[in-house]
C-alpha cells in the first residue's frame, strides 16, 4: 500500500562536529554524510548436517563526509585531528552529530563518540567548482536519542 508520509531529505538534517567539547562552527557547509555498519558475516558448516550455521559480529561504524569550505578555519580543524594522530594531544575527542528532522515531528539526534580519521583529501576540480574536502571516519558505536 502506498503511503504519502513525507521522506527525511537532506535539508532536514543537520551535522555538527565538536572537539574537546567546542563546536567547530567553520564546517557548516555539509554536502553528503554517510555511515555504513560494519557487520562481519561467519558461516560454518559441520559434519552431520545439511545447512550451515550463520552468525555475524558488530565491529562498529565507519563513515564518510563531504563539505564545502568557507574560511581557513576549516585547516585548524584539521590540524586537531592531526595532532591527536601524532600523539602530541592524546586525550582530544572529536564527536559527530547529525541530527534528523522529520516531517511528523519526530527528532533522531545521533552522536559519533570519539571519532578516528582515516584519508582527508580536498579536491579542487575546477575553476568553477567549490573547493570540497572530504573526512573517512570510525568509531566504536552510535548514541542515538529518539525524540
Amino acid at each position: 500500500m502506498a503511503t504519502n508520509d513525507p521522506r527525511l531529505r537532506g535539508q532536514e538534517v543537520e551535522v555538527r562536529i565538536v572537539a574537546n567539547g567546542t563546536l567547530e562552527n567553520s564546517i557548516t557547509a555539509v554536502a553528503t554524510f554517510e555511515e555504513t555498519f560494519k557487520l562481519e558475516k561467519k558461516e560454518d558448516g559441520f559434519l552431520g548436517e545439511t545447512n550451515n550455521r550463520y552468525d555475524h559480529i558488530f565491529q562498529g561504524i565507519d563513515g564518510k563526509m563531504e563539505f564545502h569550505v568557507n574560511s581557513n578555519d576549516w585547516m585548524l580543524f584539521q590540524n586537531v585531528i592531526k595532532l591527536q594522530a601524532q600523539r602530541k594531544t592524546p586525550n582530544t575527542q572529536i564527536n559527530l552529530t547529525r541530527t534528523d528532522y522529520y516531517a511528523n515531528g519526530q527528532t533522531s539526534i545521533v552522536t559519533y563518540a570519539d571519532c578516528k580519521f582515516g584519508p582527508s583529501p580536498t579536491s579542487v576540480s575546477g575553476r568553477g567548482e567549490f573547493v570540497k574536502v572530504s573526512l573517512d571516519f570510525s568509531c566504536s558505536d552510535r548514541i542515538e536519542q529518539l525524540n
